[in-house]
């Protein structure tokens, strides 16, 4: 009567077995049905895209009776639960797969199984992981060198980093940043790392001490670089002095500005009479 019924109301039949009653009078031929009902999921997740190393839960919810028994399969092989896959189950059917750190090797195609005595059930997701970028901080392969210039001359302060992925460069002077991509001061850079800051037309105020600073994800570095603005000087060459010989009553008297007159200069005899003459001297009777 009870099937008849649910056929003329369209009521999907469920599984019923009979047990014998646990009484012993005389109606222990009454039997107990008892239903099962197939599992049967009514939340499930989504494909996922992660990157490698985040953590990934995949929750759904599944009914059923008696309670249904829960697998995971990876590419058609069983997941068993280990430190970096959890399965837990919370009441009202609710079960989270989950990934502690997804690792390159958990990509693939997931299917959950669940089965009960009425039957089983199942459904399928994809787990798409992006390999993630290996970071370093940055390092100076050489660092910028303090240098002296001139007013009006172009100065280069260069510097070599390498980090990954590629920082981001900022430049100061005495604590204050650095207007780059000016008509007189530009950065250039290459995919090498090589980094140069160009002062075009330099000046006193360029002057001083300048930081280098490049910054990602993994660290920063920092360096540090004097640039000395000089002014030229144009010093007058001194004229040639010339020598100037005084006249003296020796035998050197021949030295004179035309060169010296060797005969006459070592002629003692000449040399007395000369000057003789010229003082009124004459030689005395008592020498």
């Amino acid at each position: 009567h009870q099937n008849a019924e649910n056929i003329r109301l369209q009521v999907p039949t469920t599984h019923v077995r009979s047990r014998p009653s646990s009484r012993g009078d005389e109606r222990g031929h009454d039997s107990i049905q008892e239903k099962f009902f197939q599992p049967r999921f009514t939340q499930v997740p989504e494909d996922v895209i992660i990157e490698e190393g985040r953590f990934c839960r995949l929750d759904f919810k599944v009914s059923g009776l008696p309670t249904p028994d829960v697998m995971w399969y990876q590419n058609g092989r069983m997941v068993h639960q280990d430190q970096f896959h959890k399965m837990i189950v919370s009441e009202k059917g609710f079960h989270s797969f989950i990934f502690e750190a997804v690792k390159s090797s958990d990509a693939g195609t997931y299917e959950c199984v669940a089965v009960n005595r009425a039957g089983e059930s199942s459904f399928a997701v994809k787990v798409e992981v992006i390999a993630k970028e290996h970071h370093t901080p940055p390092t100076f392969i050489f660092k910028p060198q303090s240098k002296k210039v001139f007013e009006g001359d172009t100065a280069r302060l260069e510097c070599q980093i390498s980090a990954i992925p590629t920082p981001r460069i900022y430049w100061k002077r005495n604590n204050e940043m650095v207007q780059y991509n000016t008509d007189r001061i530009s950065l250039l850079h290459d995919n090498t790392g090589r980094i140069c800051l160009l002062i075009h037309n330099a000046n006193k105020k360029d002057a001083g001490w300048y930081t280098v600073s490049a910054v990602n994800g993994a660290g920063v570095a920092t360096c540090h670089a004097r640039l000395e603005v000089a002014t030229h000087t144009n010093k007058p060459v001194p004229a040639p002095r010339h020598l100037r010989v005084r006249p003296t009553f020796s035998k050197y008297l021949a030295l004179n500005g035309r060169g010296l007159d060797v005969k006459q200069a070592f002629s003692p005899e000449g040399e007395f009479q000369r000057l003789a003459e010229q003082s009124g001297l004459y030689e005395s009777d008592e020498l």
